[in-house]
């Protein structure tokens, strides 16, 4: 009976109860158990051990960061193993950035996976103005890739309902079908149907603005603070005169990402990087050829910037001077080398 109670006690303690502070190694050892699961088929597996992640820390020397929940909680929220091995690619790649961030050398198969994925990012040379090259793609192929989400949403939802008929009917020769239709008809004929809908009701909002009487002009007003969130709000020199002024104002942690921007900006437009949304600072890492002096200095700089703005509420005058020495040192190789 004690033996009973204390498990019922184990069981009511809440999940933050089980959390652990891993090294940065053993953080990548268990990515890499992960992606190793998905591999091998064992989705729901993998998904438990992304859940068993969200609540631990990671220790980097006498920091304690918290694990990058953008890449493991969509896996942890994974409904279908499609969904999983979709978002089991990240975890993927944040273990080789993870390792590509070591001081020490790459194994093999790390530069062998780094040279894949520089492979697949080549860009071309910017033209002269700065502007970034944007890839051409189709109406239809965007509207693709809008929609593939809801798509696969209503797909596993169609599964589910489909298992469901058939276990109400578990004698019937073949599973129910709707119209002789399998599941990958259905759902296209459901998702060009509802983006119909949506455009239709997208034109008659439209429509019906432009019949109501034109508002008086708004006056000018700053950038909103998600634009703080996006490297390419500003140029280099705007981000440097930012950082300046958020650090006279005393906000040392935005500063720090200021500066950060601005030699994230001038790596996009000498082509070294190829900025794309939702990309982590990890994977900017992993995506950087290792022939460039400099790179160490970069990983550094990254790391520190990583340390500020994710595991302190606030940063010191000091760290602030750091990480706008080690900007100013890259930007200044940048120039020497262009």
């Amino acid at each position: 009976m004690s033996r009973r109670l204390l498990l019922a006690a184990l069981l009511l303690l809440p999940s933050g109860a089980y959390a652990e502070d891993l090294p940065v190694a053993v953080y990548r050892e268990r990515l890499v158990a992960i992606d190793a699961r998905l591999q091998s088929g064992d989705w729901v597996g993998a998904r438990t051990a992304a859940r068993d992640l969200l609540d631990d820390k990671v220790v980097d020397g006498r920091d304690v960061l918290a694990p990058d929940l953008s890449v493991l909680r969509p896996l942890a929220e994974a409904p279908t193993a499609r969904a999983a091995r979709s978002a089991g690619a990240r975890v993927a790649r944040l273990a080789a950035a993870l390792a590509a961030a070591a001081p020490a050398r790459p194994a093999p198969a790390d530069e062998k996976l780094l040279a894949e994925v520089r492979a697949r990012q080549a860009l071309a040379e910017l033209p002269e103005g700065g502007a970034l090259p944007q890839k051409n793609t189709g109406l239809l192929e965007a509207l693709a890739d809008f929609l593939r989400p809801f798509a696969e949403w209503v797909e596993a939802t169609w599964e589910k309902l489909m298992e469901w008929l058939a276990r109400l009917w578990p004698d019937a020769p073949d599973k129910p079908v709707f119209l002789g239709l399998d599941v990958p008809s259905l759902v296209t004929i459901l998702v060009v149907v509802l983006a119909a809908i949506a455009l239709w009701l997208g034109v008659r909002a439209i429509r019906n603005r432009r019949r109501r009487a034109p508002a008086a002009p708004a006056a000018a007003t700053p950038p909103p603070p998600a634009a703080d969130e996006d490297p390419l709000s500003r140029g280099a020199n705007e981000w440097e005169r930012y950082g300046a002024e958020l650090a006279a104002a005393g906000r040392f942690r935005e500063a720090i990402r200021a500066w950060y921007h601005a030699v994230l900006v001038t790596l996009f437009r000498r082509g070294a990087l190829h900025f794309r949304k939702g990309r982590t600072n990890w994977e900017y890492v992993a995506a950087l050829a290792p022939g460039y002096e400099w790179r160490p200095r970069f990983i550094e700089l990254t790391r520190h910037f990583e340390r500020e703005w994710y595991g302190r509420d606030r940063s010191t005058a000091e760290s602030f001077q750091e990480a706008e020495d080690m900007a100013r040192s890259l930007l200044a190789d940048f120039v020497e080398a262009a």
